[in-house]
């Protein structure tokens, strides 16, 4: 849960043009959720493919460091369109976010995921560093900070 200096935040983004169109409108949550569903599934699928990958399962005509850098895209537009759809998610139902302890971890979660994307995952698999136990390490690490992620998300209207 939210500190009550966030209070204020959350109240604005609750009366916001996109806060109140997304909630009175009966078919736009719906529409949104599939959407950001839809790119959580990518993302998770281009996450579990390339990192286990990196642990020698899969196709083995592919090294891990390619399919990464074919990946890539998929992942990092996959997160564009999360966040894009979380925004006015979020916005409609402010209070549920402010109110649940999973909101903060997902959020946190989610920005340790976007650096580590962006910074140990294209460091040490996709420039296929000689050197395996990192790039292991970077994929354990991968797969556990989106699915916290996915999971904390799922939590938000229950914990």
């Amino acid at each position: 849960m939210l500190g009550e200096s966030f209070r204020p935040y959350f109240d604005w983004a609750g009366n916001t043009w996109l806060g109140t169109t997304v909630r009175d409108t009966v078919w736009a949550f719906p529409l949104i959720e599939t959407i950001h569903l839809l790119a959580l599934a990518v993302l998770l699928g281009s996450v579990l493919i390339v990192n286990l990958r990196v642990f020698g399962l899969g196709k083995q005509y592919s090294p891990a460091s390619q399919m990464a850098r074919q990946l890539e895209p998929w992942m990092l537009w996959s997160i564009v369109v999360l966040i894009a759809s979380g925004i006015p998610m979020a916005f409609s139902e402010p209070m549920k976010c402010f109110e649940s302890y999973s909101f903060p971890i997902k959020m946190s979660f989610m920005l340790v995921g976007i650096a580590s994307q962006l910074t140990i995952q294209r460091r040490w698999v996709m420039a296929g560093d000689p050197d395996a136990g990192k790039a292991k390490l970077a994929a354990i690490l991968s797969i556990t900070i989106w699915t916290v992620v996915g999971a904390a998300g799922k939590g938000i209207p229950y914990v």
